[in-house]
């Protein structure tokens, strides 16, 4: 394990950064599954919300060690931080894992019903992070439900999407019942006012509510931000600086 850490982390740059890394590769306590190269991404994007209040959930349990992780890579070490991580999971064993500003609520990802009772129950969550089972019909029935429920500003991170390659979970390259495909359609959705007459595009609630997607080797992160005046407003273009005539 030492000689991983050491591939991975040089010790003349600043450790901070890899707090996720080192949780992870010291943990010795209940199992975490994470492929390495996920913590860079990680950092990027959920930095910004350490040592301050928020509401995380994680879909897919598994062992139990990746909850607390989140739980104390939020906290910072503030303990005025006001950390609540929920997570969902199939496995009623998993209900052990609840502790102090850990919830888990057990039933399938792809239960809408579920999940309706699920979001009754939780604040608006700041991250959403699906590392559930992998299958399209989930991660399309959670991302189509559980969305909404990541606030305005929020992130919404899906895992191991490279499932959407794999025929035996659903997939299969260009299989338009794959949660890739059904990404590359929010693509459009994003960029809908830019569309001209002549284009079956128009806006929807997706584009009102993302300001960006992410895609990596296996993760897809959508950031949301509402969207109160158009970038193709002309009072929204700039030009700094001179032209000439």
């Amino acid at each position: 394990m030492e000689i991983i850490r050491d591939i991975l982390i040089n010790d003349n740059e600043d450790q901070s950064k890899y707090d996720l890394h080192n949780y992870f590769l010291n943990n010795k306590g209940e199992a975490i599954f994470k492929h390495l190269p996920f913590f860079d991404i990680y950092e990027r994007h959920f930095s910004k919300y350490r040592g301050k209040d928020i509401n995380m959930m994680e879909i897919g349990v598994g062992s139990g060690g990746a909850v607390k992780m989140w739980r104390e890579y939020f906290r910072n070490n503030n303990p005025d931080a006001n950390i609540n991580i929920y997570a969902i999971d199939r496995n009623p064993k998993c209900k052990q894992f609840e502790q102090d500003n850990i919830k888990i609520f057990i039933g399938s990802q792809d239960d809408r019903e579920f999940l309706k009772e699920v979001k009754s129950q939780i604040p608006k969550l700041d991250i959403l992070i699906d590392d559930g089972g992998h299958r399209m019909n989930q991660q399309i029935t959670t991302f189509e439900e559980m969305y909404e429920h990541v606030k305005d500003d929020g992130i919404y991170l899906c895992e191991d999407v490279y499932t959407s390659y794999w025929p035996n979970f659903g997939g299969g390259y260009k299989n338009p019942n794959s949660y890739i495909e059904y990404t590359k359609n929010l693509i459009d959705s994003l960029n809908a006012y830019w569309a001209t007459e002549e284009d079956d595009l128009y806006p929807n609630a997706f584009t009102d509510s993302a300001y960006s997607i992410h895609y990596y080797d296996g993760i897809v992160i959508i950031e949301k931000r509402k969207r109160d005046t158009r970038y193709n407003d002309i009072c929204q273009q700039a030009i700094i600086g001179k032209t000439k005539e």
